[in-house]
């Protein structure tokens, strides 16, 4: 009868009873597999290498990094040093390309003035069969020409020509609708260079033509 009554008891049950709420450090332990694991030794200096840097990454990478920084930036400047370059010689380029345009563009207009004047002189210039005598007014120093030109150009070089060339004595020649007395004006010189990037000079012909107006007015 006591027997039962003990077992009955829930106070005694409660004793018996084994707690599961609470775990100690026997309960956490992992079963032993009969193999000895060995200490680990902790110490309190830290390893220097194993520090975070603000930049992220091991040392190494860090070396890395900075000297593809260094590489971008040299190569920044060589790029930007080239884009430099070739934009001041395109600039000089231009430059240089139209002073020689405005250069020829002027003498050919002052050749094509002194061939429009050389066709009209009058008898105070043209001898026998209105062969031309003095065209000085048009290739001289101070003509037409070469007056118009000024320091553009070095070595100017300005002749007259007559086509056909009209005969020094009489009979002159006679002329019809297809066959027109021309005179020719030439104008040759060097053009300087700027810069020089074309080279030294520039050496140009310029050639104006007109019809002889006054031929057959120097006498019969």
């Amino acid at each position: 009868m006591l027997r039962s009554r003990l077992r009955k008891s829930p106070g005694l049950e409660r004793s018996q009873r084994k707690p599961t709420g609470a775990a100690g450090p026997a309960a956490d332990r992992p079963p032993s597999s009969g193999v000895a694991t060995p200490a680990i030794a902790v110490t309190g200096r830290a390893n220097p290498y194993s520090r975070p840097h603000p930049l992220g990454g091991s040392p190494v990478q860090q070396a890395g990094c900075g000297t593809h920084r260094t590489n971008q930036r040299g190569q920044a400047l060589t790029e930007m040093a080239l884009t430099v370059v070739l934009c001041v010689l395109l600039t000089l380029g231009i430059v240089e390309f139209g002073y020689v345009f405005l250069a020829l563009n002027l003498i050919t207009q002052a050749t094509s003035a002194g061939a429009r004047a050389a066709s009209v002189h009058q008898m105070g210039s043209r001898g026998l069969c209105g062969k031309i005598t003095d065209d000085s007014a048009i290739r001289s120093p101070t003509g037409i020409v070469r007056s118009q030109i000024g320091s553009m150009a070095n070595g100017v070089v300005v002749t007259v020509t007559q086509n056909p060339t009209p005969n020094t004595t009489t009979p002159c020649q006679a002329f019809s609708g297809t066959n027109i007395p021309l005179v020719i004006v030439t104008t040759t010189g060097a053009i300087p260079d700027v810069f020089g990037l074309l080279g030294s000079t520039i050496s140009f012909t310029r050639t104006a033509t007109f019809r002889d107006e006054a031929r057959g007015l120097g006498g019969t």
